[in-house]
């Protein structure tokens, strides 16, 4: 064998070997691919945690509002519950379907 055959071969597994790593660190389950994925996961998740923090302070100011306020208590009470002070005049609309007269 000549020492040119011998680099060439050399030269030739270096290669395939640095070629097998690369598809190795990108696609292997603790690859780039994976690690990108849970990135973009990790993202979300912080997104959603944030607006799940948000919308329970907006329920610790509810709450706490029923606890000490007398007209969040009241605006419950008369949405929710359809209950009036005494004095107030209440107002009900109701509708009736009527049919139409059809013309034969």
């Amino acid at each position: 064998m000549s020492i040119n055959s011998n680099y060439q071969k050399i030269i030739l597994l270096s290669l395939g070997f640095f070629m097998l790593l690369m598809i190795m660190a990108v696609f292997h389950e603790n690859g780039i691919l994976n690690a990108y994925r849970f990135e973009q996961e990790q993202v979300k998740m912080k997104e959603k945690n944030e607006d799940l923090r948000r919308q329970n302070n907006l329920l610790r100011k509810h709450i706490q509002a029923l606890k000490s306020d007398p007209y969040a208590i009241e605006k419950i009470a008369r949405e929710k519950l359809n209950l009036a002070k005494t004095g107030d005049q209440v107002y009900r609309i109701v509708t009736t379907r009527t049919k139409l007269p059809t013309g034969k």
